[in-house]
């Protein structure tokens, strides 16, 4: 007991665990940042949810950190429809079990692009305010005025509940709520919480199994791998206990291949300002110059284009265009470095138009060897060659008639197909190798190149009058360096299809690793990016990916720009772009941008824009 008195004494939480898996050592801090005790919160006694009971609930992730959450869980609150979907931040406030009362509910699909979601109003006889603040990580419930206060770091659901038979306290949520089984899911299937006593456990957790107060993650799953002889010793690394992060250090007592025990020590770092600070500034950065050109018309074209990620600018504009686009018949040319998502626009495009019954037959210039251009593309007649399909073959032209045939690396077409091409765009019709007579087909072109058409007409490698009918009507993707405020929501929507492609949960970035990512200048587009995340869930051991996870090369002629230097980026493109927006309404642009007429006119002499 002496022992465990003086491992309360040291500043960092200290595990140590048998070779049985078995606690036998816990100290406070490691209780206090697991949620097993509570140093300071508000009492209550155990209980569940019972009818009549007033319910307020805030929640920045539905369904992530709540157990497992779903919509039909919150019809005991009698909230009025709403498009509620995974994935939502949502505040609600509702009767348990009483249908004689209608709930509340607001939710917000996009929450990133705001600092800060709210409700306030009365309810119940009660004046309720709930704030979810994105930026600080924060959720705040408070009734009557009294405030009951969640940080958190990823995803989380915070609760109170007024008795409604006495009118006090039941029960509020604080930190450690998954190990004592208390999600919102949990109280709203009426599953018993236990008290909260001020220093005192709530929960013992010595001569427990450690998989019975550890939720199953990849730690866990490096500490029976060590109690079994695979020695996994390791020093601060970050890893999620019960959804808070922390810097671990294991270490196996004993022969490595026959311990003990181990000895894990951990550190609290969801509260860690420096580490936090950066990260939160960056993401604040970025999500704001995206909401600042959200507008309503605008917002209806990322609903339209449900898998183009990105509110910037540049990406607006090509959403107008692929809009435009799809309204006509005439054929598209669009142009762009290889990777900036040419072939997604080209997809959308068609869907638009109405082609989910129809074919899109995607065709890669660069992989068809240029003696079988001809067939490959218009098809032959039964015995047109040696080696010829028995009953002759359709081309993708023919496949493709009443579709869409979209043309990937057109410059790469031999010069002789290229008449042929011109030839069908011209007169919709053409011969399939051996044939004599034309095949007439309705299809829709759309033509893609990553390389300067007009230098390839210069250059005798593409026919000028080829150009002139594809190019109708040109449509031309940014690069990725060009609209850096789409890049955390693309690493948000990346790391949510790779998660199921792979088989991975969804990890989080540290404040320094988005640096690097929005210092760098992405060459390869979004395809890079892609790689890189990948490669990045992969190799990484903890829920939280470093900087060293970040496999990029930053060439020294590229050097990265600073913080400082992003955001000035940012500051300059926003000023810019609410100023067109506000046709150079000087007034109505500062009052859009809620800066003071004094701070707006000495930004726009910073960053020599012209006030015309």
């Amino acid at each position: 007991m002496e022992t465990l008195r003086l491992l309360d004494e040291i500043d960092e939480g200290f595990i140590y665990i048998d070779r049985e898996g078995i606690v036998k050592a816990y100290n406070q801090v490691a209780k206090e940042i697991t949620g097993v005790v509570f140093a300071r919160t508000s009492i209550h006694p155990a209980g569940q949810l019972e009818k009549g009971d007033l319910v307020i609930l805030a929640n920045n992730r539905m369904g992530y950190d709540d157990g497992n959450l779903t919509v039909e869980d919150l019809n005991v609150l009698n909230l009025p429809y709403n498009d509620l979907k995974p994935g939502d931040a949502f505040i609600a406030v509702g009767i348990f079990d009483d249908n004689s009362y209608k709930g509340v509910i607001k939710n917000w699909r996009n929450k990133a692009i705001n600092r800060k979601l709210k409700y306030s109003g009365a309810f119940a006889g009660r004046f309720i305010e709930v704030t979810i603040d994105i930026v600080e990580k924060m959720m705040e419930i408070a009734v009557d005025n009294i405030p009951y206060i969640m940080h958190y770091t990823h995803a989380i659901g915070h609760a109170v509940v007024i008795d409604g038979k006495t009118g006090v306290l039941k029960f509020h949520q604080a930190r450690g709520y998954s190990i004592r089984r208390e999600t919102i899911r949990d109280l709203l299937t009426s599953k018993p919480f236990r008290a909260k006593v001020p220093n005192e456990e709530s929960y013992e957790v010595l001569n427990k199994k450690i998989g019975d107060i550890f939720e199953y993650n990849e730690l866990l799953s490096k500490i029976y791998d060590s109690l079994n002889g695979r020695a996994c010793y390791f020093e601060k690394t970050f890893y999620q206990i019960n959804k808070r992060p922390t810097l671990c250090t294991l270490q196996p007592m004993g022969e490595p291949d026959s311990p003990e025990g181990v000895i894990l020590k951990i550190v609290d770092v969801s509260n860690l300002e420096v580490l936090m600070m950066k990260r939160n500034e960056i993401l604040m950065k970025m999500e704001m110059a995206n909401a600042s050109l959200i507008n309503e018309g605008n917002d209806g074209l990322n609903q339209m284009f449900e898998k183009i990620i990105g509110s910037s600018q540049p990406m607006q504009h090509v959403m107008h265009l692929a809009y435009k686009a799809s309204k006509s018949r005439s054929t598209i040319l669009i142009t762009g470095e290889s990777g900036t998502g040419k072939s997604l626009i080209a997809k959308e495009i068609h869907r638009l138009q109405g082609g989910q019954s129809k074919p899109f037959i995607s065709v890669n210039c660069t992989a068809i060897p240029s003696t079988l251009f001809e067939s490959e593309l218009f098809g032959y007649e039964k015995g047109a060659f040696t080696g010829a399909e028995r009953g002759g073959k359709k081309g993708f032209f023919e496949l493709a008639s009443g579709g869409t045939i979209f043309l990937d690396e057109i410059g790469e077409l031999p010069l002789d197909v290229q008449g042929k091409l011109l030839h069908v765009l011209q007169h919709k019709s053409f011969y399939k190798v051996g044939a004599l007579q034309p095949t007439h087909v309705n299809v829709r072109v759309i033509a893609a190149t990553n390389v300067n058409l007009e230098e390839a007409i210069q250059e005798k490698k593409f026919r000028e009058d080829l150009y002139y009918r594809i190019n109708v009507f040109p449509i031309e993707m940014p690069p990725l360096r060009e609209r850096k405020t789409d890049l955390y929501p693309l690493i948000r929507n990346i790391m949510e299809k790779l998660s199921e492609e792979i088989e991975i949960p969804k990890k989080d970035f540290s404040g320094e690793a988005l640096d690097k990512m929005v210092s760098y200048h992405w060459p390869g587009n979004v395809r890079e990016l892609e790689n890189v995340i990948e490669r990045a869930m992969n190799i990484s051991d903890s829920d939280i990916i470093e900087s060293e996870g970040i496999t990029i090369n930053v060439s020294p002629e590229a050097k990265p720009m600073n913080m400082k230097e992003q955001i000035q980026i940012v500051e300059r493109n926003m000023l810019i772009e609410a100023l067109e927006m506000n046709q150079y309404n000087h007034k109505e642009t500062y009052e859009q941008l809620g800066l003071s007429r004094s701070v707006y006119y000495e930004k726009l002499k910073k960053y020599d824009i012209t006030k015309s």
